[in-house]
């Protein structure tokens, strides 16, 4: 039986479509260039080119998008 302490665990089958992955990149540029020059927006921008590798991976969109 499970504890009263331990949380049920989240879904982690959750498959999107292309075009949501798209907007979340560009969202994470838009608020990148909010912040000026330095390690704030840097970090911002890392993270949508990390997406955008993820793009270009088969294996990574055949298991986490809807159109593959």
């Amino acid at each position: 039986m499970p504890s009263a302490n331990q949380r049920a665990k989240p879904e982690t089958e959750i498959r999107r479509e292309m075009a949501y992955f798209i907007e979340m990149r560009r969202n994470v540029l838009r608020y990148a260039r909010t912040f000026p020059p330095g390690g704030k927006r840097n970090q911002h921008r890392q993270i949508a080119l990390s997406l955008r590798r993820l793009f270009r991976n088969k294996t990574w969109l055949e298991s986490h998008t809807l159109d593959g």
